[in-house]
């Protein structure tokens, strides 16, 4: 083996001893934990050591709520579990033992060993069974648990992506036939805005884009900046923003640019500049042509010739240095003309904007209630309303204490996979769940505990009845400080997918270990940058792509240098770059 095989070998081992120690680390059931994880670093394999630590050492299936991004990811988390403790029962006993021991870092004690062995039965049967879901699938439930207190119809369906598009598209459906049905009213006033910024079927993706903005919508049509009709302050608001004086519109603003040089200076320039050199001579008969048009559009537009240059951007020029010392009052004119004509232009495009923007959240705003009208008749719910529900029942709502005082005695570990592509709502309804775990010293009220008195913090006194049942019953007044778990990679977001914003995941992760340390609880920031699955020149190439300054900053939040580890150490890679493809422009 040649010394650099050898320096790579010695290298790996040390990676591989620290991947395998922060992974450890991870799934250490006796403290909260907020892993950043790159690909292929066994993220999967951490969610299901850590919670099948967080079963043997004691903690009832039903008490853990494991939130996975997808069905299929909640799937095989289930189905990993649920394989390791159903080989655990009829394993052999010093085969058991050394699972269990390279599973906890340490030799597992008689009582583990007995443990291990029931869980695949009390996973079975516990109430609500072992909680692996997405996050819509919990919030189902929860809501069906709670209609009355979050305000739904009890017994509601949910609507499945393929109906709710179908919904969806009969609510737009609906919508247009009625802006196109009677033009002059502000329906189609409004399409006829929005639909001039969008071409061929890009209309509809438009429309389908602003649905998916609900919180932007009920807010623009809360604004209250303005009367004359919903969404009239949103108006107020987006002419504000982009600089358009009150009163101005498409007309005066085109009337005031039209007549940013009156004719006699007109005449001025023209004569002055037609005794100059060959650009001035062009800038002169432009000036004609400004005197010669006979309508504002005409004149704006000869104007721009004039003023302006052939991409719209205001001329350097606009006189050569021997007709400025001429008539240098002449240059003061053009100039101020110039940045006035400027001013008001940016003043048009964002009096369009605007219009055009109020426009589409009216057509976006009537399509959404019409969509409400459609949902309601079905008693429905789509997979935002779950969200938005949970969210309003656990947050604000007048019954959230009551939920979450109901909640609270039957969640101790809340598990989070794919982070980095969880919307603010649902981190919201993640952080309003785990409120308690971080109250005081974390000490949970033991009276609301199976096996307890409803007084006291002393054990019911009654014998229990089977084996299992005695070991749970011992295991009670041992049970781990509540956690929260996160595992993510901001690198890998979906960016903007269901509301995704993928600092947020950061920024969770600071606030939760900053309520950790208040209570005085463990707490682990882990790194897992080993990667199991892609080779290293590729690994490699990324690393230098991504090493700093803007191009690190695109993928990560704080913008630091990006580092992976290959443990596939001498397989091959290639990477090649390709020319950039043209479209082909037919004539």
């Amino acid at each position: 083996m040649s010394p650099t095989s050898t320096s790579r070998s010695a290298q790996n081992g040390r990676e591989r001893a620290a991947t395998d120690a922060a992974q450890a680390k991870a799934a250490d059931p006796g403290a909260s934990a907020w892993v950043s994880a790159n690909a292929g670093t066994g993220k999967t394999h951490v969610l299901t050591t850590r919670v099948l630590r967080l079963l043997v050492a004691g903690t009832p299936p039903e008490r853990i709520l494991c939130l996975t991004y997808t069905k299929a990811a909640a799937a095989e988390m289930s189905e990993r579990v649920f394989s390791r403790l159903a080989a655990w029962v009829t394993a052999g006993e010093d085969k058991l033992r050394d699972e269990l021991a390279k599973l906890q870092q340490r030799i597992p004690g008689p009582d583990e060993i007995l443990r291990a062995r029931d869980l695949f039965a009390v996973a079975i049967e516990a109430p609500g069974g072992l909680k692996v879901q997405t996050i819509h699938a919990f919030c189902e439930r929860l809501l069906q648990r709670f209609p009355l207190e979050a305000d739904i119809a009890p017994g509601y369906t949910t609507l499945d992506e393929e109906t709710g598009r179908a919904l969806q598209r009969e609510a737009i459906d609906r919508v247009l036939t009625e802006a196109t049905r009677d033009e002059a009213a502000p329906l189609g006033l409004a399409l006829h805005k929005a639909v001039a910024f969008a071409a061929d079927d890009a209309f509809d993706d438009l429309l389908r884009d602003a649905l998916q903005k609900r919180d932007w919508l009920e807010m623009a049509s809360r604004l209250e900046l303005g009367e004359g009709g919903e969404f009239c302050g949103a108006q107020t608001f987006y002419r504000q923003a982009f600089g358009v004086p009150a009163g101005a519109s498409l007309t005066s603003i085109d009337e005031e640019r039209a007549g940013v040089l009156g004719e006699a200076d007109l005449r001025r320039c023209r004569d002055a500049l037609a005794g100059g050199s060959k650009s001035d001579v062009g800038l002169a008969e432009a000036c004609s042509k400004v005197i010669a048009a006979g309508s504002a559009p005409l004149r704006i537009q000869a104007l721009a010739d004039v003023l302006l240059t052939s991409s719209g951007s205001p001329r350097a020029r606009l006189m050569t240095a021997g007709v400025k010392k001429a008539h240098p009052d002449l240059d003061a004119i053009l100039t101020r003309a110039q940045n006035r004509f400027v001013a008001l232009g940016a003043q048009r495009g964002g009096l369009v904007v605007a219009e055009a923007t109020v426009a589409l959240l009216q057509l976006a705003g009537a399509v959404m209630q019409r969509y409400r009208d459609l949902k309601r008749r079905r008693a429905a719910l789509d997979f935002e309303d779950l969200i938005r529900a949970t969210a309003n029942l656990l947050g604000s709502g007048p019954a959230a204490e009551w939920v979450l005082y109901k909640l609270d005695g039957g969640l101790d570990h809340i598990l989070v996979d794919e982070a980095q592509d969880t919307a603010p709502l649902q981190w919201s309804i993640i952080e309003n769940l785990a409120a308690e775990f971080f109250a005081g010293s974390g000490a949970r009220d033991d009276a609301r505990w199976p096996g307890f008195s409803a007084m006291k913090t002393e054990p019911v006194q009654h014998a229990p009845a089977t084996d299992h049942q005695r070991r749970r019953v011992a295991a009670d007044a041992g049970r781990l400080q509540r956690t929260v778990f996160a595992v993510g990679d901001e690198k890998q977001s979906i960016y903007g997918f269901q509301g995704a914003e993928p600092a947020q995941f950061a920024a969770m992760g600071a606030r939760f270990r900053a309520r950790a340390h208040a209570a005085g609880q463990s707490w682990n920031a882990v790194p897992l940058t080993l990667s199991f699955r892609t080779v290293a020149p590729i690994l490699e190439a990324v690393d230098r792509v991504f090493a700093g300054g803007a191009a690190a900053s695109g993928v990560t939040a704080s913008g630091g240098i990006v580092r992976h580890a290959a443990n596939r150490l001498g397989a091959a890679g290639l990477i090649e770059i390709w020319e950039t493809e043209k479209p082909d422009v037919s004539e």
